[in-house]
């Protein structure tokens, strides 16, 4: 004959969930705070390489032709008939940013803060052509300082 005080547990009881679930929830609250720092030091990081790319494109196109280019897109390219403004033919040694991918299939590296279905350059950077000034965009740089204490628009 079977003993009445004896039974089988079968599942979890109600108590056991709860606990799990609150330890779940205090591992979560430790854990993504710094997940999300790390994300953000690394587009920090991705921004101040892509802004250098550009102003070494820039700097370079000048160098070979004189002038600045007159769009930012000029820097990517394939020949000097294909620079929107007129350049010697032979003082062109681009393209100085590699044609596929990057903004809108242009070349040209992503601002990582900027939203990805932007296919716009003018979301990703600032460009003077009378300067050959690349920045962040406006918005960008009044909206936050980046880990090291840098202002978006000192970059």
């Amino acid at each position: 004959m079977r003993s009445i005080s004896v039974r089988r547990r079968r599942g979890f009881t109600l108590v056991e969930m709860l606990v799990v679930i609150v330890v779940i929830a205090i591992l979560a609250l430790i854990v993504v705070p710094r997940l999300m720092g790390a994300v953000r030091k690394a587009r920090e990081a991705s921004l101040k390489e892509n802004l250098q790319k550009l102003r070494t494109a820039v700097a370079q196109f000048e160098s070979d032709t004189g002038i600045f280019p007159a769009v930012l897109e000029d820097v990517a390219q394939p020949d000097a008939a294909s620079v929107s403004a007129a350049i010697p033919a032979n003082s062109y040694k681009g393209p100085y940013l590699r044609r596929e991918g990057g903004i809108g299939g242009a070349g040209l590296p992503k601002n990582p803060f900027t939203s990805a279905l932007s296919t716009s350059v003018a979301d990703h950077w600032n460009y003077a052509a009378a300067d050959g000034t690349v920045t962040v965009p406006d918005a960008q740089a009044a909206m936050t300082t980046l880990e090291d204490g840098l202002a978006f628009s000192e970059l």
